[in-house]
């Protein structure tokens, strides 16, 4: 059963890569690139991996913070599935985790019938990046520091409607190292 499963996410993750390509990113590491035009509303690739419990979703996540503590890499692959359920992504055949985060983002994350699709949220020419905003919780907006570059980039992945308060603390701490 479970090597069936396997295949069909081989197969799946695959189906994706008529539409993308992998390279280097300026944002971080490597990332996921247009192979031609694709237009908006299009299922671009479905993110897949090893489907978990929240309980060991929650185990995975202080191994990568103390990975992280230790100076490795601690990039998070984890997605929300539903409220019992999460897809750790760090599987080799999951191209999708090579998207990276944005501020203003080309794609997004959608949760079609129990599986997570990245869709197009607008037309995205050949060459460029995909991206999506990762959403981060408020609470841990210093543990990830932003890269995208886009103009409305809060300098921190955190969901969107917290980075109000991102940019307020900010130009509070600004304020003080000014001496006003």
């Amino acid at each position: 059963m479970k090597t069936v499963r396997l295949k069909k996410l081989k197969a799946a993750a695959g189906a994706g890569l008529a539409w993308v390509r992998r390279g280097r990113s300026p944002v971080h590491g490597r990332g996921l690139y247009a192979r031609r035009l694709i237009p908006a509303g299009t299922r671009v690739i479905e993110y897949v991996g090893e489907r978990i419990t929240k309980a060991e979703a929650l185990r995975r996540e202080d191994r990568r913070l103390a990975r992280l503590a230790a100076g490795k890499e601690g990039c998070v692959y984890i997605f929300e599935l539903n409220k019992r359920h999460d897809i750790d992504g760090n599987v080799p055949y999951n191209e999708a985790r090579l998207i990276n985060h944005s501020c203003g983002p080309n794609c997004e994350p959608r949760n079609l019938r129990g599986r997570i699709w990245i869709m197009a949220l607008r037309d995205i020419a050949p060459d460029e990046e995909l991206n999506y905003d990762y959403g981060f919780e408020y609470s841990e907006w210093r543990d990830h520091p932003c890269r995208c570059g886009a103009p409305k980039c809060v300098g921190f992945i955190v969901n969107v409607g917290q980075r109000w308060r991102v940019r307020r603390i900010l130009a509070g701490e600004r304020r003080r190292k000014r001496g006003g």
